[in-house]
């Protein structure tokens, strides 16, 4: 009952800001609003039913909807439902949040040479494993600089796209940020409390002969690696103060809109860490998956 009486709450808000023309055009399917790359990455899906065993679900997925006008384009803000399912491996998963996501470039690039991106979200999540339920929020930051024509002598800028000949296209995203979760109800009084976190983030992304009419945009390496620092918590059960999450992956995408905004995609991924923001545990797993992006 309580999650009707937020999907209600949350498609409440966003049509009765989106009563103008256009609402359809704002609503995007994405794996994640948790950062710049997860927003651009498809939502990933993977079922498997054995004829004599219980179905498997691999689910990372998030629907959300712009409520500004596209000519705020260094504004975003984004209400959103995001689910996380993976029963596939040793300690299942099943997750999922409710919040609002705002992503805002504060400068200028036709005026200044660089500028800061702030991603920001506050969310209520739901962790269906161990009937944990939490308000959460984050601050990460990401630096944008002007772009440098995809010359390669200058791979090392965050955020810039370079090619290299006629093989490669590389680009890498930096983050540091803060992380809050406030526990509002727990099945053991133990787990109950809060968690503030550092973290460190680092996305990179390779594309394959991105010069070529046929194969631009078909093929593509993508790794992320999150490193997270409990400085302050109050949950007495908490015994790690430390995390890191790696995943990379290799995908072919068969699909694509003229204009990039909608795409499908098979990937081969590799999973290795955990990620407490999703309530993923200790493990590693690899998963063969279907990626939309609408």
């Amino acid at each position: 009952m309580r999650s009707v009486v937020f999907w209600l709450v949350w498609m409440g808000i966003a049509f009765t800001a989106q009563s103008q023309d256009g609402l359809w055009e704002r609503f995007t399917l994405r794996q994640s609003f948790q950062s710049r790359n997860a927003k651009a990455e498809p939502a990933l899906f993977t079922f498997t039913k054995p004829t004599e065993k219980q179905a498997s679900w691999l689910v990372n997925a998030a629907i959300g909807v712009n409520l500004l006008k596209p000519n705020k384009a260094m504004l975003s803000l984004d209400p959103y439902f995001e689910y996380h399912k993976n029963t596939l491996i040793d300690k299942e998963q099943d997750n999922w949040q409710l919040g609002l996501s705002s992503e805002w470039q504060s400068r200028n690039l036709k005026e200044k040479q660089w500028s800061p991106i702030f991603i920001t979200a506050i969310k209520y999540n739901e962790d269906n494993i161990h009937k944990n339920t939490s308000f959460q929020g984050n601050l990460y930051i990401t630096p944008l600089f002007k772009g440098k024509a995809m010359d390669p002598a200058y791979f090392w800028i965050p955020n810039n796209t370079s090619n290299f000949g006629r093989i490669l296209q590389f680009s890498y995203t930096p983050y540091l940020g803060l992380e809050n979760e406030n526990r509002i109800n727990t099945v053991e009084q133990a787990s109950a409390g809060s968690v503030y976190r550092a973290v460190a983030r680092v996305t990179a992304e390779v594309s394959l002969f991105p010069k070529d009419r046929q194969l631009r945009d078909k093929f593509g390496f993508y790794v992320d690696w999150q490193y997270r620092n409990n400085f302050h918590e109050t949950v007495p059960n908490l015994t790690k103060s430390e995390h890191q999450y790696f995943t990379s992956s290799f995908n072919y995408t068969f699909f694509s809109a003229d204009d990039g905004t909608k795409s499908a995609k098979i990937g081969l991924d590799y999973v290795s860490g955990e990620n407490p923001t999703r309530n993923f545990e200790q493990q590693s797993f690899y998963a063969v998956s279907l990626k939309v992006k609408l």
